[in-house]
């Protein structure tokens, strides 16, 4: 793996902060307000790409275990894989298994669970119960999929607790499996909480 060839190509994607400290390689998204953060020695390989917007980007093979996981690198973005329905669940749980989109944007994952979250607060909006459940998991797919390529998506992540929180108790969904790094995410989304009164985690972002 050629390090320093990865880190001039990403350092030269418009809307990135590129560092490097004890093997590990942090790409800054300020568009995103996350970074992506990679041990060197995880990253398989990395090919320059044109986006469909014509954009520049840089694809890269992320080992994960036994998997090599799709990580892309655009302007102002991050495109990831999400985690799998069944892996968020506990063997044996008896909920219906939505289907997820093959790769999704950090832009969209922020999009379309904020849109959730402001969505549960509506009055006089109903929602088919199922549907709900199967929504909130796919959400959860994809805040586990940013997770375990490097990203950590608190205020994304906030909004889905919010959601949770509101509507979730009473849904066909669920028990969840033990995962650390999501009860780590949960104790930051509190913090952050708790280090604002007025909650623009929830509300704004």
């Amino acid at each position: 793996m050629h390090s320093e060839a990865l880190v001039g190509l990403l350092g030269e994607l418009p809307g990135t902060e590129v560092s490097v400290r004890a093997g590990v390689v942090t790409v800054a998204i300020p568009a995103l307000g996350d970074a992506v953060r990679i041990p060197m020695a995880d990253v398989l390989g990395f090919e320059q790409i044109v986006t469909p917007l014509g954009e520049p980007g840089l694809e890269l093979g992320i080992r994960r275990g036994h998997e090599e996981l799709p990580l892309i690198v655009t302007v102002d973005d991050v495109v990831f894989m999400p985690a799998y329905a069944a892996d968020m669940l506990v063997p044996g749980a008896e909920v219906r298994v939505p289907a997820t989109p093959h790769l999704i944007t950090y832009s969209e994952m922020h999009r379309d669970v904020r849109a959730l979250g402001r969505a549960v607060d509506e009055e006089g909006v109903e929602f088919d119960e199922d549907m709900l459940a199967a929504t909130l998991l796919v959400h959860r797919c994809f805040l586990a999929g940013a997770v375990r390529v490097g990203l950590w998506p608190v205020r994304v992540a906030a909004w889905w607790e919010y959601s949770w929180a509101r509507v979730g108790g009473g849904l066909p969904l669920g028990p969840f499996r033990p995962d650390e790094a999501w009860d780590r995410l949960m104790a930051d989304v509190t913090e952050a909480r708790r280090r604002t009164t007025s909650e623009p985690v929830r509300q704004d972002s």
